[in-house]
């Protein structure tokens, strides 16, 4: 937490909690934080101040609006604002630094809604109450955070934070989901997105994401190569194309033009298959999947997504040398 924005976060905190008082309590309850009994004794104290003031106030109001002329104007009854609600005030105030990342998170993920359909009407978006509150809540947290270059940005849905991928690396997965949308692969697609959630969470999930970029991976390869097989694997597929090597060619061309192998596939297939060290628990070989290990995965799947759904290794024409 860069100390030039911490007390900025803590404001955007207090602010974005105000919105949804009830929540603040369940904030509390889901990261296990307990109230300390000094914001309730405060709070009570406020509550009895305020009530002193407002009597005092109307009494006075009372008085002079009892000698007033009938027609003239007078003010309306006093109001004095309720004191600042002790949850709200311990969790923008009160917490550890350290765990002011996930009051963020877990406030965009109670008060926030995903973005709305492209073709949404911008009259409908405008009444829509629930994308007018995450527009405020939002905007005001994406300068902070673009301000003080932190490593954390607001998620595509909305509902919590993410840590920023690399630019290039953000690019390649993109490139993979629309290119798994354009050729039907819509699982694909959806396994991309949540193996990214996972992994760039602001607890991350390395081994869960691992187990998401398999599943892209599958859902485009497995239909694509195995189609009649009733139990298709990752890794069936690799022994496949690496079995029938003959049948099949891959659109780079070796320095003669010819069209290239599939080796350089079968090893980014073997490399992301036998990467995921703790897929099966109790054996020697369990390793846990570390963050780097699962951020490199998800450069192989996403270039695995995108050359399987371009179709860049394709069967053979016939008539040609191992067909």
């Amino acid at each position: 937490m860069p100390a030039s924005l911490e007390p900025a976060l803590r404001d955007w905190i207090f602010d974005t909690a105000a919105q949804g008082r009830q929540e603040a309590q369940h904030v509390l309850i889901r990261l296990d934080l307990e109230l300390p009994r000094r914001y309730l004794n405060d709070y009570q104290r406020e509550l009895r101040e305020r009530e002193a003031e407002l009597a005092e106030l109307t009494a006075q109001w009372e008085a002079e609006s009892s000698m007033r002329e009938e027609k003239a104007y007078f003010p309306g009854r006093p109001s004095v604002p309720m004191p600042p609600d002790p949850y709200v005030c311990f969790l923008a105030y009160g917490t550890e630094s350290e765990i002011l990342w996930d009051v963020v998170d877990d406030l965009l993920s109670v008060l926030c809604r995903e973005p709305l359909p492209p073709e949404t009407s911008p009259i409908v978006a405008r009444l829509n109450s629930g994308a007018r509150r995450t527009k405020r809540i939002i905007e005001p947290l994406n300068r902070l955070l673009i301000e003080s270059r932190s490593v954390y940005e607001v998620a595509p849905d909305q509902r919590g934070l993410q840590r920023r991928m690399e630019e290039g690396l953000s690019e390649a997965l993109a490139m993979a989901s629309d290119a798994a949308e354009s050729s039907g692969y819509l699982a694909a697609r959806r396994h991309l997105g949540r193996a990214r959630d996972k992994l760039f969470a602001v607890h991350a999930d390395a081994s869960g994401a691992y187990v998401d970029l398999i599943r892209a991976v599958e859902a485009v390869a497995c239909p694509m190569f195995l189609p009649r097989s009733p139990l298709p694997t990752l890794g069936r597929v690799r022994d496949h194309i690496r079995d029938a090597e003959a049948k099949y060619e891959y659109v780079l061309t070796d320095k003669s033009g010819t069209q290239g192998t599939t080796a350089g596939v079968v090893a980014m297939l073997t490399d992301l298959w036998e990467g995921h060290g703790d897929r099966h628990a109790g054996g020697p070989r369990e390793v846990p999947v570390s963050q780097e290990a699962a951020e490199a995965a998800l450069s192989v799947a996403s270039a695995l997504v995108t050359l399987f759904s371009k179709r860049a290794v394709r069967l053979r024409p016939v008539g040609q040398p191992g067909v």
